[in-house]
């Protein structure tokens, strides 16, 4: 029964760990995006074929609105990544807890033969 638990919670420790490397990914993504001035905009944007019949007031414009949306994508990704190592942290907690009463009952089971 414990042995299944704690494959269990090995299980999803290692989910919880893909996903904060891939939060992380993100965050630096985002942050990457948040540095980029709006030259380096401008340019990217033309290469892409976007932007090229806008003025630059009007660029800017853009740029500005994505930049508040990339700010508040970054502060939602640092609250998962936030929520998420906790929920590792717990999960660390729970596989010692597992191992330690599996270790236990092991000890146990052995001074009673």
């Amino acid at each position: 029964m414990l042995g299944t638990d704690i494959r269990g919670i090995m299980a999803e420790e290692e989910e919880v760990q893909r996903r904060q490397e891939a939060l992380k990914s993100l965050m630096t993504m985002r942050a990457k995006q948040l540095r980029e001035s709006l030259d380096d905009r401008i340019k990217r944007a033309r290469n892409s074929g976007d932007w090229t019949q806008l003025s630059k007031a009007e660029c800017a414009s853009l740029h500005k609105q994505e930049k508040a949306h990339l700010q508040s994508q970054l502060e939602q990704l640092q609250f998962e990544q936030t929520r998420t190592r906790g929920k590792l942290t717990a999960l660390k907690r729970a596989k010692a807890r597992a191992q330690r009463i599996r270790a236990a009952e092991a000890a146990s089971e052995r001074r009673r033969r």
